[in-house]
């Protein structure tokens, strides 16, 4: 099955690294992520690191697949979302920046795809419009 992909772009007034930070330390990944409590990791975020993040009760584990400050990140999430991968876009504009947010699923199985395309338990659309709110109100205030 092809992936499924979904993706918003928007711009937050706001600094490019200043958003990049925002976005890559762990202590404030929680007051963004739509749903997350708490994220650890044991070291500073990298290309390959692995982060444990929790939603109310459910505890997952990303892994960083693209680190590269301050214009990209993204993760692959290994838990009860495998095969979601996430990755985040940012774009110099002037004194502002355009954040890209994109959410890709690969389905595991065709039976996976068809479930996927016809029983979709999230919004993800509206997942992504939260994330860039919730970034824009964490940088902007």
């Amino acid at each position: 099955m092809k992936p499924v992909a979904h993706t918003l772009i928007d711009t937050i007034k706001a600094p490019i690294d200043q958003v990049y930070a925002l976005l890559t330390d762990p202590a404030r990944i929680p007051g963004w992520l739509p749903g997350c409590v708490s994220v650890e990791s044991s070291g500073p975020f990298r290309k390959g690191a692995r982060i444990q993040v929790r939603f109310g009760e459910r505890l997952t584990e990303f892994e960083i697949i693209d680190f590269t400050p301050p214009a990209t990140f993204g993760w692959f999430e290994r838990g009860a979302r495998h095969g979601w991968r996430t990755f985040f876009g940012l774009d110099r504009r002037g004194e502002a920046t355009a954040l890209t947010v994109r959410a890709v699923w690969t389905p595991h199985s065709f039976l996976a795809g068809i479930r996927g395309k016809f029983l979709q338990k999230r919004d993800v659309r509206r997942q992504l419009r939260l994330i860039i709110e919730n970034v824009r109100q964490a940088v902007t205030g």
